[in-house]
């Protein structure tokens, strides 16, 4: 609904709009993307809003990307990325919750609890 109000076929997803309501064609600052998350954040109740930031969403790009198993060269790319180090950091600690023995553990034993029950 968004991309079809401003009139957005190209380009940045997040854009300034001036005090006549024109979207601009270019991209919002990273700072006004942080004082947007913190306000939606609030409205929401999260408790973690001292912790939001734009760079929340290139971390997430990175490890839902890899997730899907999206080219890594385009992962790296689209979050604007230099070094591999940095991005493979972002994508390794995020398969750290879906990747992770415990979490087989609990799963086997949740099934042999439910086989018993």
């Amino acid at each position: 609904m968004w991309l079809e109000n401003a009139d957005i076929v190209s380009g940045p997803l997040f854009r300034p709009v001036n005090r006549w309501d024109q979207v601009q064609a270019k991209p919002l600052n990273p700072g006004a993307i942080n004082d947007l998350l913190k306000v939606l954040g609030d409205a929401c109740q999260f408790d973690f809003v001292p912790d939001l930031s734009s760079h929340s969403f290139r971390r997430g790009l990175s490890t839902s990307a890899a997730r899907e198993r999206v080219d890594f060269e385009l992962i790296k790319k689209q979050g604007g990325w230099k070094n591999d180090a940095t991005v493979w950091e972002y994508i390794e600690e995020g398969q750290q919750l879906s990747n992770n023995a415990s979490l087989v553990l609990m799963e086997k034993l949740d099934v042999l609890i439910d086989k018993d029950g």
